[in-house]
């Protein structure tokens, strides 16, 4: 018996379409790929610590937010000041060691008033100073915060990130700026 093979192909002769890359095709693209590498690693460092300022002065701003709706839903004066290390109110307007926000009418938390919020210190290499030293922002029962306008000027040690500043008017309201309040340009210690 013998069959045929009329209407059958032999592939195994047939040449095959390669579909990899060439030696001088992957060398150019290994080379693109490492000067990007490179040049994305150098702005990095810049990048990071810009959304570490940015989370910081948006995480200050929701406290002055939260210490504003406090004072008016709870009907008194909420204050709001630097905290030291052990967890009280500092003397000094460098709120880098993180704060305090607390009800009280006498600007000093005593020992049996509960806190609202204790938060934590601020990012690495990120430092915080109040304008005019003000070592306490008191919100009263309308929502203002008497007193004079204040900022707050968050400041890069290293220098990778914009410093920014928080405005804080009279009425309670902040704002952030790339400038200060008054338009001049920032200066960091």
């Amino acid at each position: 018996m013998t069959q045929s093979c009329a209407g059958i192909k032999n592939t195994a002769y047939l040449p095959v379409r390669s579909m990899g890359l060439t030696l001088p095709e992957l060398l150019v693209t290994l080379a693109v790929t490492s000067i990007m590498t490179l040049t994305a690693l150098d702005f990095l460092p810049q990048f990071i610590q810009s959304n570490r300022m940015a989370g910081e002065v948006n995480r200050f701003l929701g406290v002055l937010q939260l210490a504003r709706s406090e004072a008016v839903k709870q009907g008194r004066r909420i204050v709001l000041c630097p905290q030291t290390d052990h967890g009280v109110c500092a003397d000094d307007a460098d709120w880098e060691n993180g704060w305090l926000l607390f009800a009280s009418e006498n600007r000093e938390r005593a020992a049996d008033e509960p806190l609202i919020l204790a938060d934590p210190p601020l990012a690495e290499f990120i430092n915080m100073r109040s304008g005019n030293q003000r070592k306490r922002i008191v919100y009263q029962a309308d929502g203002s915060s008497g007193g004079t306008n204040s900022s707050f000027t968050f400041c890069d040690r290293r220098g990778l990130a914009k410093p920014r500043v928080i405005c804080l008017s009279n009425t309670g309201r902040p704002r952030t700026m790339l400038t200060r309040c008054d338009g001049s340009p920032i200066e960091c210690p």
